[in-house]
């Protein structure tokens, strides 16, 4: 009982707090040039770096964020853009089209959340227009107390277990239903739905997508693998544990003794050397191949190349809807997906996919051995990925987005895509 009181009375005072967050219902427009500022996961000082020196993209819609950022600097009703990085520190540094970038490490290892560095960094560039890319509650609620227009521009869900989540989630919703954040964008339906159900106004919630940068009709329908050679497996991503690394390795150990081959190679930068010595002690180190950070261009290619695309998640990791899935389907090769909550609206078994149990290299084994014993599912879900790509992407793309939300007009315009214009609420 003593927990249940402690626990209603925290969300009682995040609700007073969100209540008389802002002091005013909207924020402070101005007619003066915006002083935009981004707080992103992503280092856009490395990415703009490395396309500028022609190395390409390292993964899907870095060139076109990175590119419509620049955009954005260059037009004339904006003073600057100042993109923040929260995934490590870094000093404040001028990009050749304009663009100011910095960094604070959020998170550092075996410490507190930085918090209060982040908001001072944050003010430091003293934005007129605020986009936070993450759920970093002090941050929004610092926007709000400042009355800087704040859009909150997620790619994440809000799954979990327990009552520290849900004090979470619902600490959030009341802070994102504020009047003053007049609209919330997550990335694809389903993790918009999510904010629906953690209790955020469906009329200000908005789904968004990155454009068709590739299609399927990019690649040619694929043969079913032969039989005499090793079925070649797919994994591109952050190389940690609740992706599902561990239990593509398991897979190909459990594959072995079902007496079918497998290689998988594994693209993406992490802990490799935790995985080296899982996949050492699994007996499969000769089978497992690790890329590191690839181009782009040359990631579509080996998602060509190889027989099964592999995306096992666990429930466990915020997933929005990745990549990664959009792009199997436009490579043509066919994909096995864990059954994350998050991918249920566009990944269907024995449909445009193959679904497995989260935390089940047996499952996941299973799932690679019947696509490769079976020519006419591996060959029809290879032809149909095109209409799974093709019904994928939301309408409403990020840089109408971040473009919209710099100008109030053209703001409440873009909420004729939230949720409960289109009827999804």
């Amino acid at each position: 009982m003593a927990l249940r009181e402690k626990s209603w009375s925290v969300l009682m005072r995040a609700r007073a707090e969100a209540l008389k967050l802002g002091g005013e219902a909207e924020p402070r427009e101005t007619d003066r040039p915006r002083r935009l500022t981004f707080v992103q996961y992503g280092d856009y000082a490395d990415g703009f770096r490395r396309l500028a020196r022609g190395e390409g993209a390292t993964y899907y819609g870095q060139e076109y964020t990175v590119r419509h950022v620049g955009d954005v600097a260059a037009r004339d009703d904006v003073e600057s853009v100042h993109i923040l990085t929260f995934s490590t520190d870094q000093v404040r540094d001028v990009m050749s089209n304009g663009v100011v970038t910095s960094g604070v490490d959020l998170y550092p290892k075996g410490k507190r959340a930085r918090h209060a560095a982040l908001i001072a960094a944050t003010e430091a560039t003293q934005p007129t227009h605020l986009i936070v890319a993450a759920p970093i509650y002090p941050l929004l609620r610092w926007g709000l107390r400042k009355h800087i227009p704040t859009l909150p521009l997620f790619l994440d869900s809000f799954r979990g277990d327990g009552l520290r989540v849900a004090l979470r989630n619902r600490r959030l919703s009341y802070l994102l239903n504020h009047p003053a954040i007049t609209l919330v964008a997550n990335h694809n339906l389903a993790s918009s739905l999510e904010l629906a159900r953690i209790g955020v106004d469906p009329a200000k919630i908005v789904p968004f997508d990155w454009p068709a940068i590739i299609t399927a009709a990019d690649f040619e329908p694929k043969p079913a693998p032969p039989a005499d050679r090793p079925i070649r497996l797919l994994y591109v991503g952050m190389l940690m544990d609740t992706k599902g690394v561990g239990d593509a390795i398991d897979a190909v150990a459990a594959l072995a003794r079902k007496g079918r081959a497998a290689e998988l190679t594994l693209i993406g930068k992490g802990d490799d050397a935790t995985y080296r010595a899982q996949a050492e002690r699994a007996g499969v180190a000769d089978r497992v191949t690790f890329a590191g950070l690839r181009p782009h261009a040359e990631v579509l290619q080996q998602m060509h190349d190889h027989d099964v695309v592999l995306v096992p998640s666990h429930h466990a990791y915020p997933e929005g809807l990745p990549a990664t899935l959009y792009e199997s389907f436009c490579s043509r090769t066919p994909l096995v997906a864990s059954d994350h909550p998050m991918f249920e609206l566009r990944i269907k078994h024995r449909e445009n996919a193959l679904v497995h149990r989260e935390r089940d290299p047996e499952s996941l084994a299973a799932c690679v051995l019947e696509l490769a014993s079976d020519a006419s599912l591996y060959e029809r879900l290879s032809r149909d990925s095109a209409q799974a790509a093709a019904t994928y992407l939301c309408p409403l793309k990020w840089d109408e987005l971040v473009s919209g939300f710099l100008r109030p007009d053209e703001r409440q315009a873009l909420l004729a895509h939230s949720l409960a214009a289109t009827g999804y609420a």
